[in-house]
């Protein structure tokens, strides 16, 4: 979508755009200290690169010192601008312990701030690879995490063309992704593997899977997690050429 910009804050954000060049689909800058396309701190140029676009994104990996100041500045330029904010949002994992506890107590500010933040927990993904992938060196998850995040960018970019802010009507959605053969395994991998798992607000969920998936299967899906669950998904048909890919949103409380 040529009205839709990403803004990759802070250096985790920049390692993980940087991982997976291959996947970038849209507009994009990258504010860091070294090695971004705009300074820190140049709102000026940061607010020249958001003109005529409609959305902005915002996208950082909460904790760090820079990027969850850089992102404020970001949200303002984008409001200053006219522009729709969504916020995606990584948790750094429990190896990381200061950083996240420092994304945990910033979280609620940044999301206050957005029209719409989706929230991923990266200690979640970790486990959820570990079980898919064992024997690996954990830079392999890192890489799986990245590309994972990429990818689900693309899928929320995707939905920004249509009536996004309508069926993303909350503030908050924690979010995860899996690729299964059975799409209705990987929504309950997914399920399972998302940060605030016992804090659905109004019974709000969002399933996207492939296009290439039939109604009955769909179905099948929606009343699965009715039955197990208890909560009535709103189900999306994704573009992504991967058939096996699903990505479930549930919208969230901050805590």
């Amino acid at each position: 979508m040529g009205d839709v910009l990403l803004v990759a804050c802070g250096g985790g954000a920049n390692s993980t755009v940087s991982n997976a060049e291959d996947l970038w689909s849209i507009p994009m800058v990258v504010i860091s200290k070294t090695g971004g396309t705009i300074a820190a701190g140049d709102t000026e140029a940061l607010r020249k690169s958001m003109r005529n676009y409609r959305v902005v994104i915002p996208f950082l990996i909460m904790g760090g010192e820079v990027g969850t100041g850089i992102v404020r500045d970001v949200i303002t330029c984008a409001r200053n601008e006219d522009c729709k904010v969504v916020s995606v949002l990584g948790i750094p994992p429990m190896m990381e312990a200061d950083r996240r506890e420092r994304a945990l107590s910033n979280l609620s500010d940044v999301v206050a701030l957005s029209d719409c933040s989706l929230v991923f927990d990266m200690q979640k993904a970790i486990e959820l690879f570990l079980e898919a992938y064992k024997d690996r060196k954990y830079d392999y998850f890192f890489r799986k995490i990245d590309r994972m995040i990429m990818m689900s960018i693309d899928s929320i970019v995707s939905m920004l063309d249509g009536p996004f802010f309508t069926i993303f009507s909350e503030k908050m959605y924690a979010f995860a992704s899996y690729n299964d053969v059975l799409a209705l395994n990987a929504v309950k991998k997914a399920w399972d593997s998302m940060l605030f798992d016992n804090n659905t607000t109004k019974g709000s969920c969002i399933i996207m899977v492939s296009s290439h998936l039939t109604t009955s299967e769909i179905e099948g899906i929606r009343n699965d997690v009715v039955m197990e669950y208890g909560i009535m998904p709103e189900i999306l048909r994704s573009t992504d050429p991967d058939d096996t890919r699903v990505i479930v949103f549930k919208a969230v409380n901050s805590f």
